[in-house]
């Protein structure tokens, strides 16, 4: 088979390599489509800071079942699946209280260990989720960024009825807002600068998209909230000046979600977080639960996923498929490799 390794920033080696053996526990899995990551372009820029090279990119795999181990059960040849890429131990405190995405020994795999860029794999059947016959493979490739979304929804525990503010308006961002007004919220509002990924926002179904290029987020939550302001500011953005202007938009009594992947430390006012009972929230990946939803919601339709893949590339061309999207970072929405 082929696979596509990373050895340094910006330098991919496409390789020979044997289809994996599989034990007992694993499934040997066909890659149908790979989803291209945010953080996979940060390992592509050498700017990743919990990852060594070499390594495999790729996390977002929707895969078809080829063979499975003697100990496996629920899973047969033939059937369709998406990939949990966490690696977790099941022993520390985090995992036996069912947070296995913050497992003290957590590995990523795509990250920290080999991913999807590939065209088989063996993967533990505990880290598959099976699909519909009727989602596709692109539609399936989406399901672990759409699970950032329904987790970062759930984060808060304010979800229900809630007025829920989300600041950033890319992939994750705009999953997020969809999940929360699936998962309860009474109103949702995203801030951005880009207006095309705004108006996105709003043929997805988001009740309001504010472009903040040249005013405060604070303004644009009071308009669109009214003096209540937003239960919950959701940050996939991840950048030090936003989250600034979160804590300044951020009502007393309300919770603030960080779920976007900062690159360096943030300097803010920690007496505000204290003196007006504001609850920082950091978010993780997903838990299992989190995946399933993810599936249920995506299959059933509900979910506007008709312009997040901006342009599609074949494994042959996944070199180029980086280089398209270090060249159009301001147009895209999501770029997926078929094999």
């Amino acid at each position: 088979m082929k696979q596509v390794r990373i050895t340094a920033p910006y330098t991919f080696q496409v390789e020979d390599a044997p289809i994996p053996e599989i034990s007992g526990d694993q499934a040997l899995v066909k890659i149908n489509a790979l989803g291209i990551c945010g953080s996979d372009f940060q390992i592509y820029h050498g700017k990743h800071q919990f990852m060594t090279f070499p390594v495999i990119l790729g996390h977002e795999a929707a895969v078809t079942v080829e063979k499975v181990g003697k100990d496996v059960t629920g899973f047969a040849p033939g059937d369709t699946a998406v990939v949990e890429p966490q690696v977790f131990c099941g022993e520390c405190v985090p995992c036996t209280q069912g947070r296995f995405n913050v497992c003290e020994k957590l590995k990523v795999l795509g990250v920290h260990l080999d991913g999807f860029s590939c065209e088989y794999a063996a993967v533990e059947a505990r880290y598959l989720h099976k699909t519909p016959k009727t989602m596709n493979d692109a539609l399936a490739a989406l399901t672990e960024p759409f699970a950032v979304g329904v987790a970062a929804a759930r984060r808060s525990p304010r979800l229900s009825g809630a007025l829920a503010a989300v600041v950033g308006a890319g992939t994750i961002g705009n999953f997020t807002a969809q999940a929360a007004k699936a998962l309860g919220a009474k109103k949702t509002l995203i801030a951005d600068i880009n207006q095309a990924k705004l108006d996105y926002a709003l043929q997805c179904g988001v009740d309001e998209a504010v472009n903040v290029r040249n005013r405060s987020l604070k303004d644009a939550i009071l308009e669109h909230f009214g003096s209540g302001r937003a239960d919950i500011i959701i940050d996939c953005a991840a950048n030090p000046f936003t989250f600034k202007s979160i804590l300044e938009a951020a009502r007393p009594n309300s919770d603030i979600v960080i779920t976007g992947n900062f690159k360096e430390p943030v300097t803010f006012n920690l007496p505000i977080i204290q003196r007006q009972e504001i609850a920082l929230l950091g978010h993780m990946m997903y838990v299992r639960e989190d995946f399933q939803t993810a599936i249920k919601l995506l299959s059933q339709g509900g979910i506007n996923t008709e312009k997040t893949v901006t342009k599609t590339f074949d494994f042959a061309d996944y070199q180029e498929a980086y280089r398209y999207g270090d060249a159009n970072p301001d147009s895209i929405m999501k770029l997926m490799i078929r094999f």
